[in-house]
């Protein structure tokens, strides 16, 4: 057993979620055998929680995202980002209390294969994740000056890197589509990784109309970033021509709505999430002409391959650094431990909290 400095075995908790039943959760508890060789003990000292998270467990089995962090049948260990500590190492070159920033559990532990081990990052090796895309394979160290390292502004970045990618691909992806005269139309308008892109297109002079919930309309007319928001009950206001519909909702009776109202007016629909509960988003096959359906990762793995790991890398933080330092509408909400997290995830599965709200859980005493 890992044995902590009191000569006590260390005791990991982890909340599980069940595959069929989203909205029933379990806090499992176990010790933890001591890594093997070519693993890491970590200790989670922090992650964020969005509704991002609930996406992955939405698509977990038909996108892969169970597979990261396996559970017993019936149940899964939603993906967060989070900041971790080397507790116990088995792998030369990773020394006990080095810190990174990576997808982790719900957990306060997480036992990691790092492979290709850098100067800024590591790959994790695990043979269950071998079909997964590098973005969620690749853990950065978390020394000073990058993200994770524990000051206050990196909190909003452990909350917006993961969603920015759909923001920063999309946004690349329409950079050679968007004509002149062209607008974007974006549903789930409130949604951070919708925020992100509007952030994006606005930068390139490129109109975009936000479409969302009634309730989370007036957040999305504050933050400034959209020509025009419009409520999904105020559809028939939607006035655009030659516009490109970006379905984050994964929403198929909205897409339709709009489809029908736009009488022809659409260049391409691209189906690119699933916020809408009980909808199946990416895992839906695209329907109707010109409708792609528009999976980051696989965007992510193109640019890298066409412009390096290290290139895109840079690019990315680039535009994710301007987009925290222009989030000042985006409110932290900050938790300690993790008996806390199962009533706050009940909470983000229900569309119960503030669109502006990113929470941030903190396990450990220093956070």
């Amino acid at each position: 057993m890992i044995m902590g400095a009191s000569g006590k075995p260390t005791r990991a908790s982890c909340l599980e979620v069940s595959r069929t039943d989203l909205g029933m959760t379990r806090l499992v508890t176990a010790d933890l055998g001591a890594p093997a060789d070519g693993e890491v003990l970590f200790e989670v000292e922090r992650f964020g929680l969005s509704a991002n998270n609930v996406t992955y467990a939405q698509l977990g089995r038909s996108l892969g995202y169970w597979d990261l962090f396996p559970a017993a049948p019936g149940w899964g260990r939603i993906p967060v980002w989070g900041r971790l500590r080397a507790c116990s190492s088995a792998v030369p070159g990773i020394e006990p209390g080095r810190r990174a920033f990576g997808p982790c559990p719900m957990a306060t532990h997480v036992i990691l294969c790092p492979g290709r081990v850098g100067a800024a990052t590591f790959t994790e090796g695990s043979a269950h994740r071998a079909g997964l895309s590098s973005v969620y394979n690749v853990y950065s160290w978390a020394d000073a000056g990058q993200p994770g390292c524990g000051t206050a502004g990196d909190d909003a970045l452990v909350i917006l890197r993961p969603v920015f990618w759909l923001s920063f691909t999309l946004d690349d992806y329409l950079a050679d589509r968007i004509l002149p005269g062209r607008s974007v139309v974006v549903t789930s308008a409130s949604s951070k990784a919708a925020l992100g892109l509007a952030h994006l297109l606005a930068r390139r002079g490129v109109p975009v109309t936000g479409l969302t919930s009634a309730g989370h309309a007036g957040f999305a007319r504050s933050v400034s970033l959209y020509d025009q928001v419009l409520s999904y009950d105020d559809l028939g206001a939607l006035s655009v021509r030659e516009a490109v519909l970006i379905d984050i909702a994964g929403d198929a009776g909205l897409r339709d709505r709009v489809r029908r109202h736009l009488a022809g007016q659409l260049a391409q629909v691209v189906l690119a999430g699933g916020t809408h509960r009980a909808v199946g988003g990416l895992a839906a096959e695209p329907t109707g002409e010109r409708s792609v359906r528009f999976f980051a990762p696989d965007r992510i793995r193109e640019l890298a391959r066409e412009q390096g790991w290290p290139a895109l890398e840079q690019r990315f933080g680039a535009a994710l650094g301007q987009f925290a330092a222009d989030a000042s509408w985006l409110a932290i909400v900050r938790h300690h431990g993790l008996g806390s997290v199962a009533s706050l995830y009940e909470e983000v599965l229900d569309n119960a909290t503030s669109p502006a709200e990113a929470h941030i859980i903190s396990l450990t005493q220093e956070q």
